[in-house]
């Protein structure tokens, strides 16, 4: 997967002016077990192609055979039902991880006996480095534990807790990613500037996973112009997950600065969700559904958004119904229609949904077919919303002391 490249400077004498200085283009490739799960999620994805699903299982394949990672095979041919290894391959695939492992093992007892920390803490790093190539979590888990409490410097653990998070992440186990974000959290303050911001992207992904769009937009946000986390996610990825992530939570006027005027966002060329951006500011109620139809494929294909598609498409239909309908005091279900491009009945339910829901502020009148706004007190409207949810909460609290007392 591509990543959006870092610079660094060539160190040494240049024949250029300081200013002028020729740059190395780093590339940092994503993370091998995390390329596997971006594969599995295009086998499984409802809208990849027969051809797309065939290239990611063949990838699969070479790609664990080649790294001998036996036990995520095994949980593969598990969960997929594959049977593309037999038992003598795995087999095979154990000894020589095992003499790989014996290896790391040794040059830890080398280096305990004659040696100093140093070497002992690249012994276990060793270790740890190898239970994550093949895929192998329980054991993974203990050697990075290992591998922390022999690491004193602060940078060097956080690489170690971000390497619990993709792991977490890889086994779409979110515990593990929250205990190594919070094991992150408590070596920021020492840590350098370059691994805070990396903290703050694995953050805001972490959020997007959970549905949290405003703490995961906020973090996102902050690090867009210096994002160096491609062992996470490509930065066209990230560009987009932090679209999927804004649009719903950002003033409009905070859309315009954030989003749309950002040269990052240019960048990625992402004209799908680009053009849904632009349709929204600019008012073209025509173009938001066909441009919200392809983000909404376009989500379905990136694992950290994809479960949200559904929530997505709510929150952009209720921003643009409420963004339109509060240029007017009231308005024909027809014109409404017409301007979104849709049929009037498909409008008229999914008004009534978000009436229902509370999440517009308005009336479908079927009789004259027309929608009448109001703009209540938005105090009083928050009163009343906290009202029914205490009644709610007291209601629930009641059945539970119930069960209780039974």
């Amino acid at each position: 997967m591509s990543t959006k490249p870092s610079t660094i400077e060539q160190s040494g004498a240049s024949p250029l002016p300081p200013d002028e200085e020729e740059e190395v283009v780093v590339d940092i490739p994503v993370d091998p077990l995390l390329q596997l799960l971006y594969a599995r999620h295009t086998i499984t994805s409802p809208v990849t192609t027969s051809e797309e699903r065939e290239e990611a299982r063949r990838f699969m394949v070479e790609e664990m055979r080649t790294h001998h990672m036996a036990p995520y095979i095994r949980m593969i041919q598990a969960a997929m039902g594959w049977d593309d290894f037999t038992e003598a391959e795995l087999a095979e695939m154990d000894k020589i991880n095992a003499g790989k492992l014996e290896q790391w093992e040794s040059k830890a007892r080398d280096a305990t006996d004659n040696l100093g920390d140093v070497e002992v803490r690249d012994a276990l790093q060793g270790k740890c480095d190898l239970y994550a190539r093949i895929g192998d979590l329980d054991n993974f888990l203990q050697a990075n534990d290992a591998c922390s409490v022999k690491t004193l410097a602060a940078g060097p653990r956080m690489d170690l807790c971000f390497q619990r998070v993709r792991m977490g992440i890889a086994f779409s186990d979110n515990n593990i990613a929250a205990e190594g974000l919070q094991k992150a959290q408590k070596l920021m303050l020492s840590s350098d500037w370059e691994r805070r911001n990396r903290l703050k992207v694995y953050e805001g992904v972490y959020y997007i996973f959970v549905r949290d769009f405003k703490k995961g937009s906020e973090l996102l946000l902050e690090s867009i112009n210096t994002f160096a986390s491609g062992e996470l996610l490509s930065f066209k990825d990230f560009v987009f997950v932090t679209i999927i992530a804004s649009l719903p939570v950002l003033s409009r006027g905070e859309l315009k600065k954030k989003i749309i005027d950002s040269p990052e966002v240019l960048s990625a060329d992402l004209d799908d969700a680009y053009g849904l951006l632009t349709a929204i500011y600019t008012c073209q109620y025509d173009k938001v559904f066909t441009q919200l139809d392809a983000v909404c494929q376009h989500q379905r294909r990136i694992v950290y958004v994809s479960p949200h598609v559904n929530y997505f498409f709510r929150e952009v239909r209720v921003l643009v119904f409420t963004q339109f309908l509060d240029s007017y005091s009231s308005v024909t279900l027809k014109s409404m229609s017409e301007a979104f491009r849709i049929p009037t009945g498909l409008l008229d339910s999914m008004l009534s949904t978000f009436i229902f829901n509370e999440r517009i502020t308005c009336k479908v009148d079927r009789i004259n077919g027309s929608v009448q706004t109001y703009r209540g007190d938005a105090t009083n409207f928050h009163y009343h919303k906290i009202i029914k949810s205490g009644d709610i909460l007291i209601n629930r609290i009641q059945k539970l002391s119930r069960l209780v007392d039974m």
